[in-house]
């Protein structure tokens, strides 16, 4: 994994990690975002667009979902104790229409006992939705626009994530721009995620009857022109039922400035990746970072070489990348789930595997991550391996990660010494004995000792006072708290908070919250 192994033009396959890792998390259609990629590049050959359009449309598609972990609590606030999560259905809801939600609602909410609580909560949300929609749609915008300038792509790829929801009749409701006013790219993209949903869906048929149906209200007419030409060749769609879709569509990226010769590409993704799943909880952010440094500080120990730490760093921080496909309530349940709940939440170290080896740069990776809740005596899962059977990396993680979790746990912050002596009966059924002792030697080490979270703190242009409003924003706390918190009048709190979403460039809380969580704010 250095310089030197990484091409130029990778950045695409490694982001494909992001893409099916979101895909898989909305609906377990890995391809969505790729697929979405191939229709956006087709429309704008029809359309004769420059570089800089098939770019943004490009890697678009494929970062496009990225906030779709941090935005399901937005709509599980409502239904607390059911598996809704935003799907990849509702992005074919017309959120203008009532009946539309009331039908979408009514498809995902099951009928059963708890039907009167779940009622309740539906009209609560019929009531509320267009403010609850509001902010999820603009938090999933805004923070793929995070993450897009976080990985170094352009303005204009950014703006493109921005106002991807966007509707060419201006109803959309994030921002509601209207007709030309929305990026020529932005319009591509939203047409091609919603075009392709529907072939996922119904097939070829659907999406051309939601193209005619929607020209001019939902979609640009020009971009809709451009797709019922295309629908006429024949294969047009085969190419996404074929074994090589995606490396046919891998072939046709264009380039891009963000796809630089870098030593830490992969590590840069990985951390992106990191992200993406930690911050879907409360309780688990920055946890897959925390791991990665402690395994670190393990591995040295352990006499790992530089380009080994480097695969393992890596492999900790995405070993919980398939939390995203498990429920938002099961994942905050912790130790309270049910012996069902467990079984799907033991699910999510496959889930981590697929993703991983579906993408050639990070399948070195998938053994040592789906193996970071493997048990020495071969009761953890997912594969129930046993002893030697489980990786060196693999052993390490599974010491880190219950390390990291003990030392996490929310209002009751465990010394190491303390974690240590909770971990020790472990040893030789859960834990390798080795990879035990190696986190007892890697905590003498004075940078270890008394941290529980990386120091990642970069306060950009925000003062020290505006970090600190944007950390008590981030915990949950209204105005009239942080005003209270910080001995200051709720105008004043206010005021910072204007200032702070100008700075950081976004106009909702849950956007505020992930770029506090990213930058270490948090």
């Amino acid at each position: 994994m250095t310089n030197r192994e990484q091409p130029n033009g990778n950045l695409a396959v490694l982001l494909c990690a992001l893409s099916f890792a979101t895909g898989l998390g909305l609906s377990e259609r890995m391809e969505h975002g790729l697929n979405s990629a191939y229709l956006g590049l087709r429309l704008a050959d029809v359309l004769n667009l420059p570089s800089e359009e098939r770019e943004a449309i490009f890697y678009g598609a494929l970062l496009k979902d990225v906030g779709c972990t941090a935005c399901s609590a937005v709509f599980s606030a409502f239904f607390p104790d059911d598996e809704l999560v935003p799907r990849s259905d509702f992005g074919l809801v017309d959120p203008t229409r009532l009946t539309d939600i009331i039908a979408w609602l009514s498809r995902n909410v099951p009928v059963d006992s708890q039907l009167p609580g779940r009622i309740s909560r539906l009209l609560s949300f019929v009531v509320q939705c267009g403010p609850v929609v509001k902010e999820g749609m603009r938090g999933h915008c805004e923070i793929a626009e995070l993450f897009a300038r976080r990985l170094g792509f352009p303005e204009y790829v950014q703006r493109t994530l921005r106002f991807q929801l966007e509707r060419w009749d201006g109803k959309g409701l994030a921002y509601g721009l209207k007709g030309t006013a929305v990026p020529l790219a932005a319009r591509i993209l939203h047409a091609a995620l919603t075009l392709e949903l529907a072939y996922g869906f119904g097939g070829p048929a659907a999406a051309g009857a939601l193209a005619r149906e929607q020209r001019g209200a939902r979609f640009d007419p020009e971009v809709v022109d451009a797709f019922l030409t295309l629908e006429q060749q024949a294969d047009f769609w085969q190419t996404l039922e074929h074994e090589s879709a995606k490396s046919v569509i891998l072939a046709m990226q264009p380039p891009t400035s963000a796809d630089r010769m870098m030593a830490d590409q992969i590590e840069v993704v990985c951390e992106a990746l990191a992200d993406l799943v930690d911050i879907k909880t409360y309780q688990s952010w920055n946890h897959s970072r925390i791991v990665a440094e402690v395994a670190v500080g393990m591995g040295s120990y352990l006499g790992l070489g530089g380009a080994e730490q480097t695969r393992l760093r890596c492999a900790a921080l995405v070993h919980d990348i398939g939390n995203v496909a498990i429920p938002l309530r099961i994942l905050e349940k912790g130790d309270r789930r049910s012996a069902s709940e467990w079984e799907y939440y033991r699910l999510h170290s496959y889930y981590t595997q697929r993703v991983l080896e579906r993408v050639e740069p990070f399948q070195e990776l998938a053994p040592a991550a789906a193996a970071a809740h493997e048990w020495i005596n071969g009761q953890g899962y997912h594969r129930q391996l046993i002893g030697e059977q489980i990786p060196l990396n693999g052993r390490i993680l599974a010491v880190a990660d219950t390390y990291a979790q003990l030392t996490q746990q929310q209002g009751d912050q465990v010394e190491p010494a303390d974690a240590l002596r909770k971990m020790r009966p472990g040893v030789g059924t859960q834990f390798d004995g080795s990879c035990y002792n190696a986190l007892a030697a890697s905590l003498t080490s004075a940078h270890l000792v008394k941290r529980t979270a990386p120091e990642r703190r970069q306060l950009g242009d925000l003062t020290e006072r505006e970090a600190e409003v944007l950390r008590l924003l981030a915990q949950g706390q209204s105005n009239p708290q942080i005003a209270k918190a910080l001995v200051i009048s709720r105008k004043t709190v206010e005021h910072h908070l204007e200032h702070i979403y100008n700075k950081i460039g976004v106009t909702c809380r849950t956007s505020a919250v992930v770029y506090a969580v990213q930058h270490g704010i948090a």
